[in-house]
C-alpha cells in the first residue's frame, strides 16, 4: 500500500509539473500570436500635396492652356514647384502653401503671373492672374501607380 500512494503522489507531481509547464508554454504561445498579430511598420503621413497635378488654366489669350504643376519638398522643408505647359516650363518664385492654400509667382514674356488657389482632398480651384486679368485654374492630382 505504500508503495501503491508513493507511486500515485509521484504520478500526481509529475501532472501537476506537466500542466504547469503547459500553462507556460500556452502563454508564450499566446504572448507570441498577440505581438505577431500588430504590425511592426511605423505608418509615414504622405503630405496630399507632394506630386503632379493636371491643372486647366482656362479662357487666356492663347485659349485654354493644358498645365503640369509638379510640387515638392526641398531639404529645408519648403515647397517647390513647377508649372509646365506647352509654352514652357516655370519655376514658381515664392511658392507656399499654407492651409491648403497656394501662392506663387512665374514669369512669362517679361510679366508676372500670380497663381492662387486652394487644395480639396485631391482637387485643385483657383486662377492665374496677370495682365490686369483672372483667368480660372482648375485640376486634380495624378495618381502615380
Amino acid at each position: 500500500m505504500f508503495q501503491f500512494l508513493r507511486v500515485l503522489y509521484f504520478r500526481l507531481n509529475q501532472t501537476i509539473i506537466y500542466m504547469k509547464k503547459s500553462q507556460v508554454f500556452l502563454g508564450l504561445i499566446t504572448l507570441l500570436i498577440v505581438f505577431s498579430c500588430g504590425s511592426l511598420k511605423k505608418t509615414i503621413k504622405v503630405d496630399p500635396y507632394i506630386g503632379n497635378w493636371s491643372l486647366l488654366i482656362e479662357d487666356t489669350p492663347q485659349g485654354d492652356i493644358a498645365t503640369n504643376l509638379v510640387i515638392s519638398m526641398m531639404e529645408d522643408g519648403n515647397y517647390s514647384g513647377t508649372l509646365s505647359s506647352d509654352m514652357g516650363s516655370f519655376e514658381l518664385d515664392d511658392f507656399e502653401i499654407i492651409e491648403q492654400k497656394m501662392l506663387g509667382t512665374f514669369y512669362y514674356q517679361q510679366i508676372d503671373f500670380d497663381v492662387t488657389g486652394t487644395f480639396e482632398d485631391m482637387s485643385f480651384k483657383g486662377y492665374v492672374s496677370g495682365m490686369g486679368e483672372d483667368f480660372k485654374a482648375n485640376g486634380k492630382k495624378l495618381i502615380e501607380e
